[in-house]
């Protein structure tokens, strides 16, 4: 499954869960207990309404710009509509921080009236859970397959059509001309608490709740954070409604409410980046991992072994010391997998690699899959001598695993093994010489009986 793929499919674990029923509980215990006092007058405090601005203009464009990504990986036409919303509400709350009476001016920038913060405020909170709704009937039409086409369609109406709409109404709401009715008396929301647009933007705060938690049934971490968004919106309108004025209890508890709205869903996806990027390391370092790793034996492959023991070698060279490699052939393997099987032979390949792996005492020592049934081990700082020991001692584990285990898919196994060198003071040689070398004492070794060590005679 595509990691991104996850964000919306995957069933949000139990810290995801217990998380966003936190947050909706603080958020209904908070709204239940701001209500009665929600009207108390506070004071205006300036610095608020630019960083409050501020934080959710920042916050509504990083999410959308990272549901954007995620609809880019998967072309789930749910994920760039819900993208569309954050950019609605990042320009809404641009403009309303322009306009709003006392910010930047006495009246408000943009040549604004008395009522268009107060508009702006209404369109934000009711056209933030429109746009929430038409991403939840594109997700709903999810088992209906969109055609290429139509998702790019959907990606450039959210992408491109949610900031141009929300200019549009910015336009209106700034330049209305006093054809919009009045909503506010001065800092008094009494008005706007008594009016019809209020309560239809409570119901649809209502219903796009409703149609997000029976759409999505919160089956996965970012759908169970979408609801705590909308029930954050839906409280911060309330709270609003309730307060009466501007500088309240209330006013003031709405606007902390309207940015955990905003942030709600960007922590989610923080989350779920953060998790896809472990997964991504994780699938990383297992695939680094196979790709130097023998699969059937466990012990390194050829590949590494052919770019590692020529860093070796160069590296035995630079600091003079000796270097030594074995290559070792499983004698009469072939008969192995003619009278027992295939299953047989591995078992064998992969009870020798273990074995040689397992008498190897020092960090530095190798066992690397040649090729079939041959191995090449690898001992850095080892002249002929201890090379010799060396091959001489795995020939001994190896018929001590026989021994002991007695069954007849590995009975009568036993190693010829070439040995070749390179000690300070002898040839300078190559890597590729060296397993040459290697390559033909151990041909030797199987021409006179196998069973047996050879040393080449040039170390």
């Amino acid at each position: 499954m595509n990691a991104h793929h996850q964000l919306t499919t995957e069933s949000p674990n139990r810290a995801a869960l217990v998380a966003a029923a936190g947050a909706a509980a603080l958020i209904v215990v908070a709204t239940l207990v701001l209500l009665p006092n929600s009207a108390m007058p506070l004071g205006e405090v300036k610095p608020f309404l630019p960083m409050f601005a501020t934080a959710v203009f920042i916050t509504e464009n990083l999410t959308a710009y990272l549901l954007f990504t995620h609809f880019r990986a998967t072309n789930e036409p749910f994920l760039a509509a819900l993208s569309g919303a954050s950019l609605f509400v990042a320009v809404m709350a641009a403009v309303q921080i322009l306009v709003f009476p006392g910010v930047f001016s006495a009246t408000g920038l943009l040549g604004a009236s008395p009522q268009s913060a107060v508009w702006l405020w209404v369109l934000w909170h009711g056209g933030y859970v429109l746009w929430v709704l038409w991403a939840l009937l594109v997700r709903q039409r999810k088992g209906k397959q969109y055609s290429p086409r139509r998702q790019t369609q959907i990606g450039a109406m959210a992408i491109i059509a949610a900031p141009l709409i929300a200019a549009l109404l910015a336009y209106l709401a700034v330049a209305d001309g006093g054809r919009l009715p009045p909503l506010i008396d001065g800092a008094s929301y009494t008005r706007l608490a008594h009016s019809p647009v209020s309560v239809v933007v409570v119901l649809l705060n209502v219903l796009v709740l409703v149609a997000c938690v029976r759409i999505t049934r919160l089956r996965d971490a970012l759908s169970a954070w979408l609801a705590v968004a909308v029930l954050a919106n839906l409280a911060d309108v309330m709270l609003t409604l309730a307060a009466t004025a501007r500088y309240s209890l209330g006013w003031y508890a709405a606007r902390c409410l309207s940015m955990l709205s905003s942030s709600a869903l960007l922590g989610v996806l923080a989350w779920q980046s953060s998790n896809l990027y472990r997964q991504i390391a994780l699938a990383h370092n297992a695939l680094a991992e196979r790709s130097v790793y023998d699969a059937l034996t466990g012990v390194f492959n050829r590949g590494h072994f052919d770019e590692q023991f020529l860093r070796d070698v160069r590296r035995a060279q630079r600091e003079r010391t000796p270097i030594s490699l074995l290559m070792i052939d499983i004698d009469h393997f072939k008969r192995i997998n003619d009278c027992f099987g295939h299953r047989a032979g591995d078992e064998c390949l992969r009870n020798v690699a273990a074995t040689m792996r397992g008498a190897l005492k020092r960090p530095g020592d190798y066992v690397a899959r040649y090729g079939g049934e041959e191995f090449a081990i690898v001992l850095p700082h080892t002249d002929a001598a201890g090379a010799l020991h060396v091959a001489r001692e795995l020939m001994q584990a190896v018929f001590g695993l026989n021994a002991l285990d007695g069954s007849a898919d590995v009975s009568d196994i036993t190693l010829s093994v070439g040995v070749a060198s390179c000690e300070p003071l002898g040839a300078a040689l190559s890597a590729d010489t060296l397993i040459e070398r290697a390559d033909d004492a151990l041909y030797r070794a199987k021409r006179q009986g196998r069973n047996t060590v050879v040393v080449s005679d040039l170390a």
